[in-house]
């Protein structure tokens, strides 16, 4: 296994699945989860990869083995006889796979001490902007009033998070230039003077005004830069003529104080503003401390602090209970300056290993291309200069398994890439318009005519804005109601928001009506009984038993429950849950491009931004050299026409925005799966760069049906491969989620062992019983190799069976019931038909048995 290893990973090429890999990979190393650190930068996404890893770990196929003992040089053999012994270490083990942010606070809560706050600091941020201004006193708060007018007010206290989010980058020291106001103007005196016998009439007319500051000399009444002070050269203005070369150095002098000019009007900015800033950040500190309660920045730079400069890494990784090993990280072209300088001491030493050890390593997987977080400190190109520091190999993932051919070979073409693509088919269409509403009905009525189900269409836009117009747009044109990332969110679904609700109005000593209003709206009761505060999981139980609110919401609730450890807790952080529902609804999603990251959509239309499209320009520009923050300089409309430092900052700007709008469009269409519309504006200043094409064809819903129901069903003897079938959704039974669970977890217990039924549905039903039941089961087991879980398609239905056993003549299917019913037939039925399967390929004898788990009766079909 490379010790050090990066891995460019482009939409769609499996970057989870490698990710995954690479963890099992360690933990056969003879790694403990306890070493292994897997970092992701949403909850979302830490969820998914631990589900994966559980799944591969108990579903380890023939590939994934034969890749895992590749990568660490055993053979097969090796690798399968260790399987039993890492699932065991791996479900008696607290697993790291988790949120940036869940890594620092943990680190944090251990050395609190060291950083002058409490351990059991609530996460939260305060109002202090407010409480910085209140503590102003009379001169500080005028002269701040006037700042706040130089800078627009409304703005102030956004840039005073920017700053605070890039404090430990920040230079320290901004002393003012010297004011050379009355320089400039006596300069522009004398040019005027000296050009009166070489301009026109009109032209000397013009130079004939008397300035008294140096914003009036430079700039026009609508606030745009005089024409004539752009020109490189006197006798490149208009109406100059035979210039005299004493004068042209007399233009050119002045050009350099009006930059020397906006230079001294910078300082005293930037001066003033860090007098005021870091009295903000004194307040910020002060309020943290007495309320005990810190925002995730403040997280990030206590902790910054303890590493770089409190506590040796032998303490710290004595106070973590752990050997800090391995360190895996997710979208790394996300990751901002200080993430990376939080686990730089971590990294420096696991790449210097006290010797080169083997058995340390540091590993990232990220895409430059989908790098479109540079607003909020994501630093794209830390991934090569990372890479470079420690000699890293960077290997490619370059084969797309997500988009069809045609989406792939247009995304080639537009990114330069070469990927390669294993689906043939699909559709491109790229169009430019001036009507993206009208067109959009045109093209979403071809879709639905095509056969295309709404559920599978997604329209992705720039805005929070753009949702709730296109949302508007579908009710009154469509008459459909739009599904929302927001309206996914179990948070928002009406009887697990009126169950959080309760929890909320008892939590504050019923002060609230407005919470208990709503929960007795959505129960459909005129009053409540007391609701004992208690553990999160245990309420919600309570309360939907007691008013009979059981639904998916409910239970995906409970389910996140799980992960807090008391009511404040859940309080105070539920509100940030992003899960989102399970079942599929009949609406079209509408969903910004930055939220639909990571996601895919069967059919994708992007559309261009609605409305006016304005770039947003902050005041200030942050000037990086490589990882170093060099400066800052302070905007100042047509600065560079006089300052070539500046000009070359503000090209380097410009070209960073250009890439990461390139980027932002690249997320954007390599979310399609089947087919691609793009819908753009003349000149467009998002999407400029797509040419217009129309490729290939959207092949109608029933015959992508047949066509996936023609595939045959495909079974070798140890293998059963990776086939691809649509399971078809049980009917949901609201009352039912203790024998539901129970039912699953009996089923878990056989297929991965009692360790993770008892961790995992513990919290939800009484386990009394099941162990037995599952000693008990084993006694009917046969001889041969088992096969568990395995799912096939077979004369277009899907099945999947419990339990296989096949030696080398013969093959038992066994499938688990866990209550013997009145009439048996539709079991009988079931087995039969997935020994029918089984003969018609591998053409061996197949026997067949229902178990009973209530009677422990095996009956042979």
């Amino acid at each position: 296994m490379k010790r050090l290893l990066a891995l460019e990973a482009s939409a769609g090429t499996g970057k989870t699945y490698a990710l995954s890999l690479r963890y099992l990979a360690l933990l056969f190393l003879h790694s403990s989860p306890y070493d292994i650190v897997a970092v992701t930068f949403t909850n979302k996404a830490a969820k998914e990869m631990q589900e994966r890893v559980g799944e591969f770990l108990f579903h380890l196929d023939e590939e994934k083995i034969a890749y895992i003992a590749k990568e660490l040089g055993k053979s097969y053999e090796e690798i399968e006889k260790k399987i039993a012994t890492v699932r065991t270490k791996f479900l008696q083990s607290d697993v790291a796979i988790i949120t940036i942010d869940a890594f620092v606070q943990k680190i944090l809560r251990k050395f609190a001490y060291y950083a002058g706050v409490r351990s059991d600091f609530e996460i939260g941020e305060a109002d202090v902007f407010a409480k910085f201004i209140e503590e102003l006193d009379s001169k500080e708060f005028a002269a701040f009033i006037q700042f706040a007018k130089w800078y627009g007010s409304s703005k102030l206290e956004r840039f005073f998070a920017i700053l605070y989010e890039k404090d430990k980058e920040l230079p320290t020291n901004f002393t003012k230039k010297e004011d050379n106001t009355q320089q400039v103007l006596a300069l522009y005196k004398k040019l005027a003077n000296a050009l009166s016998a070489y301009a026109t009439a009109s032209k000397q007319k013009e130079f004939e005004a008397v300035y008294e500051s140096v914003e009036d000399l430079v700039y026009t009444k609508s606030g745009s830069i005089k024409a004539w002070l752009t020109k490189e050269a006197l006798e490149d203005i208009r109406g100059i003529k035979n210039v005299p070369y004493h004068i042209e150095e007399l233009y050119q002098e002045l050009k350099q104080a009006i930059g020397k000019y906006f230079i001294f009007k910078e300082s005293l900015f930037l001066h003033t503003l860090f007098y005021f800033y870091n009295h903000y950040k004194e307040k910020k500190h002060k309020l943290f401390v007495l309320q005990n309660r810190l925002g995730f920045t403040d997280i990030k730079h206590l902790t910054f602090d303890i590493l770089h400069s409190k506590i040796s890494s032998d303490f710290l990784y004595f106070r973590l209970d752990s050997q800090i090993a391995h360190i895996l990280i997710d979208e790394f072209q996300d990751t901002s300056l200080e993430d990376w300088k939080i686990f730089e001491p971590l990294v420096d030493e696991i790449a210097s290993g006290e010797g080169a050890r083997s058995d340390k390593s540091f590993f990232y997987v990220g895409d430059k291309k989908q790098a479109i977080y540079g607003f909020r400190g994501g630093m794209a190109h830390l991934f090569d200069e990372v890479a470079k520091r420690y000699g890293m190999d960077v290997d490619e993932l370059d084969v797309n398994y997500r988009s069809k051919e045609e989406i792939v070979t247009y995304v080639n073409k537009m990114y330069e890439l070469s990927q390669k693509s294993v689906k043939k088919g699909g559709y491109v269409e790229v169009c430019t318009t001036e009507d993206l509403l009208g067109t959009l009905q045109k093209k979403l009525s071809m879709l639905l005519q095509k056969g295309v189900l709404p559920k599978d269409i997604a329209i992705l836009v720039y805005t929070n804005a753009d949702v709730v117009q296109v949302a508007d747009f579908l009710a009154q044109e469509f008459g459909r109601v739009a599904v929302t990332s927001s309206s996914k969110l179990i948070i928002h679904q009406p009887r697990a928001k009126a169950i959080i609700d309760l929890m909320k109005y008892f939590y504050h000593n019923k002060e609230y009506d407005i919470y208990l209003l709503n929960f007795l709206r959505v129960a459909g009761v005129k009053s409540v009984e007391e609701v004992q505060i208690q553990k999160p999981i245990a309420m919600i139980e309570e309360i939907a038993r007691r008013y009979n609110l059981w639904d998916e919401s409910v239970l995906l609730l409970m389910q996140e429950a799980i992960g807090y450890k008391d009511i404040d807790e859940f309080i105070q952080g539920i509100e940030s849950c992003e899960t989102q529902l399970h079942s599929t609804t009949d609406g079209i999603e509408v969903v910004t491009i930055h939220k639909s990251k990571g996601l895919a959509y069967e059919h994708t239309i992007v559309l261009d931004r609605l409305g006016a499209d304005r770039d947003y320009r902050d005041k200030f520009i942050f000037d990086y050299e490589g990882l170093q923050l060099q400066d800052i300089k302070l905007f100042i409309k047509g600065r560079e026409h006089f300052d070539a430092e500046y000009a070359r900052i503000l090209e380097k700007m410009q070209k960073e925005s250009l890439q990461e709008k390139k980027n932002v469009a690249y997320v954007a269409i390599t979310r399609a799966q089947e087919s691609l519309i793009v819908l753009k504006k003349d000149k467009s200043k998002r999407l400029w760069f797509l040419e217009d094409t129309k490729r290939g064809k959207i092949v109608p819903k029933q015959q992508e049906k047949e066509a996936q129901n023609e595939r045959k069903f495909s079974l070798t003897l140890h293998y059963y491969g990776h086939q691809e079938f649509i399971e078809e959704e049980d009917e949901f039974k609201p009352n039912d989620y203790e024998a539901i669970y129970r039912g699953e977890a009996i089923h878990k217990s056989f297929e991965v062992g009692f360790g993770y039924v008892k961790s995992r549905y513990g919290a939800y039903i009484a386990l009394d019983g099941i162990q037995d039941i599952i000693e008990k089961a084993r006694d009917f087991e046969f001889d041969g190799k088992k096969f568990r879980e395995i799912p096939f398609v077979y004369k277009k239905r899907l099945g999947i069976i419990d339990l296989l056993i096949e030696d080398e003549e013969s093959s038992i299917v066994i499938d688990y019931k866990s209550v013997t019913p009145n009439d048996e037939s539709a079991y009988i039925k079931q087995v039969q038909f997935y020994k029918d399967a089984l003969k018609n390929i591998t053409k061996k004898d197949v026997r067949g048995f229902l178990l009973y788990l209530d009677t422990f009766r095996l009956k042979e079909v």
